[in-house]
């Protein structure tokens, strides 16, 4: 007999994503702020050629925790909720990728000057190889992170966050004010911040109770995480790739500015990922019968408030821009960019509210297909865009890849899980979300009146995400 669908489920889950899921948003969001502080004093202090070396730097230690990490990350926590073992065999998982992770990346440096500038378009040095070891911290962290949602501890969690996305930039900001040098600084600095955070996360780990799981544990972990490898790698490479294929047409110098509209419009992006550090869990340890009620409604209220702050970003991003470079980037000419890649986030709801169903599942493996395919797809358009010399065009890639990763993890989906959900939930969010971007990214970037307009369209949006938040938690 089927079980009838809680209707008060659907309610619960959205003000558990929202409400707790700020507390870790404001951990995950971290590397958001540490950017917006850091970068305008780093990208006056190294100029444009330094920068963009940092800019190549930074797309090492994310990809490269990725792929050394083994996608650990991905199922420590769905191992905690849904595996036998529990909490006590997560504990032990994270300990272990930790190390596979470690091991991985020291080989990787060893090996760098072979496959350093095929690669990265850029020689292997001494910043890169830095980059290269803080891959490694940053995979231990996002392991002792995973293992935090599991206890659902958000404090923690903001806390690690902390120091590897504030100590590090900092640290290499100090670096390179006090010696007036170059990269190579600054990333050391970085990788002093992300090895603290990695030894502070295997205390966390450690802390409360021992490692303990059953025979099997770590295969079928892997099971789950190895087919993610390619996934995370591919989300990653919406962002960084794009900037790689910028180093190759326009030159290290338009690849930095690229990196720097990418790093604003893709803003909202990253704080939808830091609610997925509630959302996923929520969707987990929901009852089977309510998971897709709960998954409607949570993805409808995501989706109408990154629609909100996605155009929001769009609309202030001549100002923004300003604030994070100087004028020899010539920031009034990245606002369209900024304008492309927000849109892209809104339409990066509809692919994680999929994921989280194939995950559930525990079917993964579709996703080390399905992932690498739609990143394909979108980097030959803007491989081919490319040709036309506009960096604007260059950034259409970031929401093409979002739109082919969403329509592929609904395929799957509907193959390795057996939860339905309405999806057309989410066309009045994004069409809302994309047409504000559009605006952002098309309004003029001169003139008072101009500007005024903006500043009002985004104060508009302002008060009516306030007027969704409220209610969501009036309801």
């Amino acid at each position: 007999m089927s079980r009838v669908v809680d209707p008060e489920a659907a309610g619960n889950a959205s003000r558990d994503v929202l409400g707790r899921g700020s507390l870790y948003t404001l951990g995950s969001v971290a590397p958001i702020l540490a950017n917006v502080l850091v970068t305008p004093v780093v990208t006056r202090v190294l100029g444009v050629g330094e920068y963009g070396v940092v800019a190549v730097g930074l797309v090492l230690v994310q990809v490269g925790s990725m792929v050394a990490g083994l996608g650990m990350a991905a199922s420590i926590t769905r191992h905690g909720i849904m595996e036998r073992s529990g909490e006590a065999g997560s504990r032990k998982l994270a300990l272990q990728g930790s190390a596979l992770a470690t091991l991985l990346v020291l080989a990787a440096v060893a090996t760098g000057p072979l496959w350093g500038e095929p690669v990265l378009g850029t020689p292997w040095q001494a910043g890169l190889a830095f980059a290269a070891l803080a891959a490694a911290g940053f995979a231990t962290i996002q392991n002792a992170q995973s293992f935090l949602r599991v206890q659902d501890r958000p404090l923690p969690f903001v806390a690690l966050s902390t120091v590897a996305t504030l100590g590090g930039p900092v640290a290499g900001l100090l670096l390179v004010t006090l010696r007036a040098s170059d990269a190579e600084d600054y990333l050391f600095g970085l990788l002093l911040g992300y090895l603290v955070a990695g030894l502070a996360g295997i205390v966390l780990a450690l802390r409360g109770g021992r490692p303990h799981g059953e025979r099997g544990d770590l295969r079928r972990a892997l099971r789950v995480g190895l087919p993610a490898v390619p996934h995370l790698v591919a989300l990653l490479l919406v962002q960084n790739a794009l900037v790689l294929i910028a180093n190759r047409f326009f030159g290290l110098d338009d690849g930095g500015r690229l990196q720097i509209a990418l790093l604003l419009g893709s803003a909202p992006a990253m704080i939808v990922s830091a609610l997925n550090n509630a959302w996923a869990p929520v969707v987990y340890r929901t009852d089977p019968a309510d998971r897709g009620a709960a998954l409607e409604r949570t993805s409808r209220d995501v989706a109408a408030v990154t629609a909100a702050l996605a155009g929001g970003v769009a609309l202030l991003s001549p100002f923004l821009l300003r604030f994070l470079a100087p004028a020899t980037f010539v920031p009034a000419e990245l606002v369209p960019a900024a304008g492309v890649a927000a849109a892209g986030a809104v339409i990066s709801v509809a692919y994680l509210a999929n994921v989280h169903l194939v995950f559930a599942s525990g079917r993964s493996g579709g996703l080390a297909l399905a992932s690498p395919l739609s990143l394909v797809a979108g980097l030959v358009v803007a491989v081919l865009l490319a040709g036309t010399g506009s960096l604007t065009a260059v950034a259409f890639g970031f929401p093409l890849i979002y739109l082919a990763l969403a329509v592929g993890t609904s395929l799957l989906r509907r193959r390795v899980s057996e939860t339905t959900w309405r999806e057309a939930v989410l066309l009045g969010p994004i069409g809302a979300g994309a047409l504000a971007c559009a605006v952002g990214a098309l309004l003029p970037t001169a003139g008072w009146a101009w500007l005024s307009t903006r500043f009002g369209l985004a104060l508009l949006l302002g008060i009516a995400l306030v007027w969704m938040v409220r209610r969501v938690f009036r309801s």
